[in-house]
């Protein structure tokens, strides 16, 4: 366990010497905490099922499920007795939608698949519903990561691209033996950036040693499922989630958030190549993507039925696509919200968020129902890379060899810095809850409290946890390309308990009334694969609800 005390880049305070041993002994306490990790269940018989991931809110699942090879007729799912006809998402009759309506809150069912004559195709699972809004619920645990995605291959001059599959699943076995209730997968569950991975001198190493792989590349005067791309989507959409989950989260409720390399590209704008806001090609592939592989969000009472992400074709009824909730009765509700699909270019009214998203969001922080409540943002609060589509105009100087907060960064749009301070400032101003921001995109694991941000008067310091990247390789962290890791804006004043580490990881957030509990946890080679197995945090952050 390891607390930066430090300040870092002196944009902000660092932790002082009582603070920073005070934090140091609550860490240690709340590491008590944590359980060991208990052996995975061994046995389960998937049978042709080749994924499978569920979704749930309180009286409803919905599950996404692919199999290895097509279904001549669909398949059927028992709920308590009650039995619901799979829907098919795909042509060729391997993916299916099931959506379960009519349960009781709080309670755990036996799911059975089978196949349209009754024959069970794999073991029967457990699933349980979250608790109604407004009920009593006294603890939650969290599964939170970011960047999920990506596919294995040479190393290009000695570094990789992404981590080694087989130690992905071995982060994730980790993280699920805490016994999670709920996870929240953070953006970029799938890498094939198109043009953004060919304007760079990696370009011909990708093609020939990584796109070869699944096919060779797409092409994108036709869409991703047309008869010359759908073989190589499919391999690798496949490779990179049902690859990577299987059937690991049958029995745990799961939300997907996306963002940028989810359609398919890097954020990037500059002289040759602008991915910002993205086009009609990426968010197609986006939404192809996610009508196969895993479930929309919910509806959700206090959610508009009329933000974007909820009018497409096909979707479950009420449910949507890009903006979320999580509500787990009265203990905690969060917000997910995708900031680079919609962003729009327009100076200083430009947005990161629709109108009506950043209108629902700032009333679900103002209403203050819940015990606890979480921003999580598809883009990170405090920190910079200097990178296209940042809330920040911070970017990198050449001659300097450094952030500086106001070069000419290409595309940056004040109006964005205008909208994160709304934000900033709905999410400080609350009066019985703490302000947290749980969020993801940046390939590090880091803890921090935001104390100023540009003019904004902040009435309470905001929490901001990072949760760790999953999948990142040496070459996809951002010191990479610049030597520099990810630092806080020059706008943001943090106070650090954990400044940016980029190493792969994951959180596990623990939720009850008086407090919340984040144990990062952070592994990246050379360290050994074993120590995996007994992986322990680098740093418990806790959050006392009132000071």
């Amino acid at each position: 366990m390891t607390v930066d005390a430090g300040a870092g880049s002196g944009r902000g305070n660092g932790l002082g010497r009582r603070e920073f041993l005070g934090a140091t002994a609550g860490a240690l306490a709340a590491l008590g905490a944590l359980p060991e990790a208990e052996a995975a269940p061994r046995g389960w018989n998937a049978g042709p099922l080749a994924h499978l991931i569920p979704t749930a809110n309180h009286e409803r699942f919905l599950l996404k499920a692919s199999f290895k090879a097509p279904l001549k007729t669909a398949p059927k799912l028992s709920v308590g007795g009650v039995t619901f006809d799979g829907a098919r998402t795909d042509a060729a009759g391997r993916f299916y939608r099931f959506d379960v309506s009519g349960l009781k809150p709080a309670t755990p069912y036996e799911l059975r698949l089978t196949d349209a004559s009754g024959a069970p195709l794999c073991d029967s699972w457990r699933l349980k519903t979250l608790p109604a809004p407004g009920t009593k619920a006294e603890r939650l645990r969290l599964l939170v990561y970011t960047c999920a995605g990506g596919y294995d291959g040479p190393a290009f001059q000695g570094k990789t691209f992404f981590l080694d599959m087989a130690l992905r699943r071995r982060l994730l076995a980790r993280a699920l033996s805490f016994q999670p209730d709920v996870v929240i997968a953070n953006g970029d569950h799938v890498y094939w950036d198109l043009e953004t991975s060919q304007n760079k001198p990696l370009a011909k190493f990708v093609q020939q040693n990584h796109w070869t792989k699944f096919g060779g590349a797409l092409d994108t005067s036709v869409p991703m499922l047309h008869p010359k791309n759908a073989a190589i989507f499919l391999a690798l959409c496949d490779y990179q989630i049902a690859g990577l989950y299987g059937t690991a989260l049958r029995s745990t409720p799961s939300f997907f958030l996306t963002d940028d390399h989810d359609m398919f590209e890097n954020a990037e704008f500059d002289a040759g190549v602008a991915t910002l806001p993205p086009d009609t090609y990426g968010k197609v592939g986006a939404e192809t993507t996610q009508a196969l592989y895993y479930p929309e969000f919910l509806p959700d009472p206090e959610r508009p039925d009329f933000l974007p992400g909820g009018d497409k074709a096909g979707l479950a009824p009420g449910t949507n696509m890009t903006f979320g909730t999580l509500r787990y009765g009265s203990l905690l509700e969060a917000v997910l919200y995708d900031c680079r699909r919609y962003m729009n270019s327009s100076g200083a009214h430009a947005k990161l968020l629709p109108r009506w998203v950043e209108a629902w969001i700032l009333a679900r922080t103002r209403a203050e129902d819940t015990t606890h409540f979480f921003h999580v943002p598809s883009l990170p609060f405090g920190y910079t890379t200097g990178k296209a589509g940042e809330f920040y105009p911070d970017t990198f100087d050449d001659a300097q060899r450094r952030l500086v907060p106001f070069g000419d960064k290409a595309g940056w749009q004040r109006g964005w810095f205008a909208q994160h301070q709304r934000l900033l400032s709905a999410i400080s101003a609350q009066k019985s809850r703490v302000p947290v921001v749980v969020q993801g995109d940046l390939h590090a694991s880091a803890a921090a409290r935001i104390v100023r941000s540009g003019e904004l008067s902040l009435p309470r310091p905001v929490h901001v946890v990072t949760a760790g990247t999953l999948g990142t390789g040496d070459l996809a962290f951002p010191s990479a390309h610049r030597g520099l890791p990810a630092s806080p804006s020059a706008l943001i004043g943090l106070e650090t308990a954990l400044a940016p580490a980029e190493k792969n990881g994951f959180t596990v957030v623990d939720v009850t009334p008086d407090k919340l509990t984040f144990a990062l946890f952070t592994f990246r080679p050379p360290e050994r694969a074993e120590q995996i197995d007994a992986l322990r945090p680098a740093i418990v952050y806790e959050v006392p609800r009132k000071a």
